[in-house]
């Protein structure tokens, strides 16, 4: 099992890497378990983990998943929605959140919406939250391999000098 202080430190990381933005929306699935430890299938029924600038981290779950999501993820709270369909979208309960969170304006994010898939068919972050989205799925990619840019070219300098020199 992985302590609560490594899902801490995985966000922390994360919001290293933000800048100016003011917060983060992951819609992937291996995403979100490597966040908050809370793992689900993908279907029609949307979900996403949202982090603002200050840390704040929250899940966004179909009341289906409402109660796994409290007792399974290292997150300090639950968003949901009734259902999907339903009459109102689940991308309003979404929007609402990111307001709540603060997390308006240029966000990063793993995709510009939650992905068609099963049936399920919704606007765009951009348009659901009136949000400039900024791609951060690179960032989250390094971070989940351990590669780090800066050290990765100190090695290969070190080793081509090596070469170089003929040892």
């Amino acid at each position: 099992m992985i302590a609560e202080n490594e899902f801490r430190t995985r966000c922390d990381n994360l919001r290293s890497h933000l800048d100016n933005l003011s917060g983060v929306v992951l819609f992937d699935a291996d995403y979100i378990k490597y966040y908050t430890g809370f793992a689900f299938i993908p279907t029609e029924r949307p979900m996403a983990f949202v982090m603002n600038a200050a840390g704040e981290r929250a899940l966004f779950v179909p009341r289906l998943e409402l109660e796994h999501a409290q007792a399974n993820a290292l997150i300090d709270r639950v968003a949901h929605y009734i259902e999907y369909p339903d009459i109102s979208h689940p991308s309003t309960v979404l929007a609402d959140l990111l307001k709540e969170m603060g997390v308006t304006g240029d966000v990063a994010a793993d995709s510009d919406g939650y992905p068609w898939i099963f049936g399920y068919r919704g606007p765009s972050l951009t348009e659901s939250a009136g949000v400039t989205v900024h791609p951060i799925r690179a960032v989250i990619e390094d971070q989940l391999t351990g590669f780090e840019p800066a050290a990765s070219h100190a090695i290969l300098m070190a080793v081509v000098r090596r070469v170089s020199c003929g040892l």
